[in-house]
């Protein structure tokens, strides 16, 4: 009986793959988990683009992959969203969006939640190389308390990103305590977007002066190829469908202007 449910279950995963549908994941030698979606005619004998999805301090882990699934149409890009939890404040177990267990939230608590949160997406992004034919550097995104994760990445590991694309995001030196940044990238393509409709994108406003206190660090340990995104008539939220685009325009060498694939 036993042996049938887990037939059943693999197969419906595989489906799901198949279909686009976000499926939770745990990663190898690690206890962080993520939510995958492949893209539509994936296959193994293929090399394919891996964007990394952080969520916002809301922890809707599973919506935010569901969204961005649904913006990436046909896409060629495989998505991981992981169970991050740097993205937010000090009640951050608290957040209904976490499936981890007892077990899990003890090693979070021993080894610190900067080292689960970077170890586990070098992890993730492992998985995906082994696993799903997933490119060597991968693309980066988050809105908001997300970017308390993405800019550590890109102060800490910019040599295992394509580009990065924050969100009008939070930043507040988290995880860069030790003052331990990565020689600068200068050529590392950082787009940092917003809604213009955006009402926390202004001067004076926390997301704007985090943002671009970030930006100012960014300039000062190397990294040369950065620059702000209006998204026109938008306002606060994921911009899943922008980034893609830019981020699809980067795979394709097309420039920033490149769209969706038969659009």
């Amino acid at each position: 009986m036993r042996l049938w449910l887990g037939l059943i279950l693999a197969a419906s995963s595989a489906i799901a793959q198949d279909n686009g549908v976000p499926v939770l994941k745990t990663a190898s030698g690690h206890s962080i988990q993520y939510y995958l979606s492949l893209p539509h005619g994936w296959t193994a004998q293929k090399t394919w683009p891996v964007v990394v999805v952080i969520e916002a301090a809301e922890r809707e882990f599973r919506s935010t992959a569901e969204l961005f699934a649904k913006a990436r149409g046909d896409r060629p890009f495989i998505l991981a969203t992981p169970l991050v939890t740097t993205n937010g404040g000090p009640n951050y177990r608290q957040a209904p969006g976490y499936t981890y267990t007892e077990e899990a939230w003890k090693e979070i608590e021993r080894t610190g939640r900067c080292t689960f949160d970077m170890e586990g997406i070098a992890a993730v992004a492992r998985d995906i190389r082994a696993s799903f034919g997933g490119a060597d550097r991968y693309y980066v995104t988050g809105l908001e308390a997300g970017g308390h994760t993405v800019w550590a990445l890109l102060f800490r590991h910019p040599e295992a990103l394509r580009a990065v694309a924050p969100v009008a995001t939070n930043f507040a030196g988290r995880c860069m305590e030790d003052g331990a940044f990565h020689a600068g990238v200068p050529d590392l393509p950082v787009r940092v977007f917003a809604g213009d409709r955006n009402p926390g994108w202004k001067a004076g406003a926390y997301l704007y002066d985090q943002s671009h206190r970030a930006e100012e660090l960014a300039a000062q340990h190397g990294f040369r190829n950065v620059q702000d995104v209006a998204a026109p008539g938008k306002g606060h939220e994921h911009l899943a469908d922008e980034v893609l685009a830019y981020f699809y325009s980067d795979w394709t060498g097309g420039g920033a202007q490149s769209s969706r694939p038969g659009r």
